[in-house]
């Protein structure tokens, strides 16, 4: 089983800290979602951690293996990356940019070997892109496109997923389509760790809430345990009524 464990994890930039002190595990069968405000150190924590941005102190791993001593092909075959910028560089049909999921593999589009294009089948299917397979992917919609980036991410069918702000500008529809997905891969056997600004959305879909503030990570536990009033605002500085995996926020606390 691939688990990826963090520890006491230090990012510094010139003087200012970034993240301070972080650490969390993911395993298989876990869907996590990591909160917090704008600013709060997430994705530093997250491309620090896979070993895409330089660490000031601390550890990460997978599997063991620190993840700075991993070529970017085994890394990209122990976890699944989507970034929270996500930008085409030219207008490919849909189906060659999921195919960029078989990087990992050293698969190119064009040249997969049938376990690379069975590989690609399977994520289209996974996103329900089939009927889109030939289009260009700078004609889809912001819900289309964001069901191609995650296609694109489980075609490499690794065991761990880390998603920054997968839903980010999508409507609610498209949003619960796109968590559907990933908690369709983590009933699968994956391991999800997901950046998330909806609270309520993370409560309904995630075994495990992460929260950072000013780059520390303040609270790590089951959303019953640690999604209350109290902590949306010490966390985001509002005032809310939590009921079960509802949130609603009155205003300003």
């Amino acid at each position: 089983m691939t688990d990826f464990t963090v520890t006491d994890l230090t990012v510094k930039a010139g003087r200012t800290t970034l993240v301070e002190g972080a650490g969390f595990s993911l395993v298989p069968g876990e869907l996590v979602a990591l909160l917090g405000p704008n600013g709060a150190g997430k994705t530093s924590l997250l491309r620090a951690s896979l070993g895409l941005e330089k660490r000031t102190s601390g550890t990460a791993s997978l599997n063991g293996d620190d993840c700075t001593t991993l070529s970017p092909m085994e890394r990209a075959r122990r976890v699944a990356y989507l970034p929270q910028q996500r930008p085409l560089a030219w207008p490919n049909a849909v189906r060659d940019v999921v195919a960029l999921g078989r990087f990992a593999y050293g698969a190119a589009p064009g040249r997969l070997s049938q376990p690379d294009a069975d590989a690609v089948d399977r994520a289209m299917e996974t996103c329900d892109l089939a009927a889109l397979a030939h289009r260009s992917a700078d004609t889809l919609s912001g819900g289309e496109l964001a069901r191609v980036h995650c296609a694109r991410a489980f075609a490499a069918e690794a065991p761990l997923l880390i998603a920054d702000e997968p839903v980010a500008a999508l409507d609610p529809r498209h949003q619960f389509r796109i968590m559907d997905i990933i908690q369709s891969y983590v009933a699968r056997g994956g391991g999800a760790l997901v950046v998330l600004h909806d609270i309520s959305l993370a409560a309904r879909y995630a075994s495990r809430l992460i929260w950072m503030k000013d780059g520390r990570i303040v609270a790590d536990g089951p959303p019953a345990e640690t999604l209350t009033a109290e902590r949306l605002s010490e966390i985001y500085g509002v005032r809310a009524h939590v009921h079960g995996t509802r949130v609603h926020i009155e205003g300003a606390a």
